[in-house]
């Protein structure tokens, strides 16, 4: 008899599709927790459709940012790049499923998810001999985290689907695990409750608090101790300060690429917008659209974020009571507003910094910046910075990290061929470490590079 249909269904048509996959692991959460069906079923679905939102908005993000892309590699020959978190996840995921199949990419992802996390609660099970405590429960930046760690094991290495996950899993857990247990003791310091940040900026966020107090004093140049103009708080506005810096990225690259380029964006091959005649106008089109792109994206990640986090949070406190829960970055936000915005502010001039030294020295590659890593990662590392060392910690560690932002992230667009990178800190420092020693095991083994 052939169950070759069978296989199908449940590898590919079931298990191979992540809205329907997630949609199932929060079902089997809430039912660990005791849950009624009515509410594991609601939050399975609102999960799925989640994924599918997220998915909508991450692929027009995509396919309109490529076309600035485009618009600057005819103008100036350079390769272009953009720095955000689940347009990189994605863009790994198109390079694998063009040579593995569609949905590969994905459900390997998927899988390297699930088996990371279960090594995270047994890392923290095993804390007596591992000193791990914390359980990583931020789910947007997991699933990233977890798509990317599957990627670049499986470029670098050649692995199959098997190994692939499992090196990718050691390598995810040990990273969540590691790191958000070294901001235990500063996120208690900084907001006195029992959390760690769990995020993608852990080990910048750990030498700014441990740099910090050699650059300033926590007393005397506390920003939270001062007055700020009232005009910053705008800043604060997630969807309007990412508006502002796709602003600024869209008229610098209308600047460079020149008007032939641009009629050519306006164009059917473009963005198809003919009608749009005049520059400003046009500029405007093309922030606003970016800007809803991201929007509709992060509200697909919000949906089954917290359905997933939801089930997981009540499966790891019933498995491992006493463990430090790993938490979004964001959570430490409203106990230091001031250096949020300070943040944002010297992690902007750090990356202005950044470019333009791509640019004197003639790099390959050009950046376009995204708010995801400037904002989070500079507003979180600003905050352990002032903590400890006052504003002025806070602007020099951001001023710097916003630099390395540039040139981490371009060293790893390089080894990665990706047209899209993370751009947060711990991306652009430990993990091009990473990727560099799984390429020079690659290459010592004699490996051919997976895509």
């Amino acid at each position: 008899m052939n169950f070759n249909w069978l296989l199908d269904l449940v590898l590919n048509q079931i298990f191979g599709q992540p809205f329907i996959l997630i949609g199932i692991i929060v079902l089997i959460g809430y039912l660990a927790m005791n849950q009624k069906f009515s509410k594991a079923l609601t939050g399975a679905l609102k999960a799925a459709i989640g994924v599918i939102v997220m998915g909508m908005g991450s692929g027009a993000l995509i396919a309109n940012f490529n076309k600035l892309i485009m618009a600057i590699q005819t103008a100036t020959g350079i390769t272009g790049a953009g720095l955000n978190t689940y347009p990189t996840m994605t863009a790994a995921y198109e390079k694998m499923d063009a040579i593995l199949g569609s949905g590969t990419g994905a459900s390997w992802g998927i899988y390297t998810l699930l088996v990371a996390f279960i090594l995270n609660l047994i890392f923290v099970a095993l804390r007596k001999f591992t000193k791990i405590r914390a359980v990583y429960l931020t789910g947007n930046a997991m699933i990233v985290q977890a798509g990317i760690s599957t990627y670049i094991v499986w470029k670098f290495l050649g692995t199959g689907m098997v190994p692939t996950i499992i090196i990718a899993s050691i390598i995810t857990a040990l990273y969540w695990g590691i790191f958000s247990t070294m901001l235990i003791k500063p996120t208690h310091l900084i907001t006195g409750a029992d959390f760690t940040v769990a995020h993608q900026q852990m080990f910048i966020s750990f030498l700014a608090y441990k740099l910090a107090p050699y650059i300033g004093h926590p007393e005397k140049d506390d920003i939270e101790k001062k007055k700020l103009p009232a005009s910053l708080n705008i800043l604060q506005d997630n969807i309007i300060a990412t508006a502002l810096v796709m602003f600024i990225s869209v008229a610098i690259i209308m600047l460079v690429v020149g008007s032939k380029n641009i009629d050519w964006l306006r164009g059917a091959d473009g963005l198809a917008q003919a009608g749009l005649k005049n520059n400003i106008v046009f500029l405007f089109w093309i922030t606003i659209t970016l800007t809803a792109n991201i929007y509709v994206l992060l509200a697909g990640v919000r949906m089954f974020v917290g359905e997933i986090m939801m089930s997981f949070k009540g499966i790891s406190e019933k498995l491992l009571p006493g463990a430090v829960a790993g938490v979004d970055c964001a959570a430490t936000f409203a106990f230091a507003p001031k250096s949020v915005v300070l943040g944002l502010i010297f992690g902007t001039l750090g990356q202005v910094i950044g470019l333009l030294g791509l640019i004197i020295f003639k790099s390959p590659i050009f950046l376009i910046p995204g708010f995801i890593p400037l904002f989070f990662d500079n507003a979180t590392i600003a905050i352990f910075a002032n903590k400890f060392g006052g504003w002025k910690a806070a602007g020099v560690i951001c001023t710097v990290n916003g630099i390395i932002q540039i040139f981490g992230s371009m060293l790893a667009v390089q080894m990665t061929g990706l047209s899209w990178w993370q751009g947060s800190a711990d991306y652009a420092t430990i993990w091009v470490v990473v990727i560099g020693v799984l390429k020079a095991i690659g290459s010592m083994l004699g490996i051919p590079v997976g895509a």
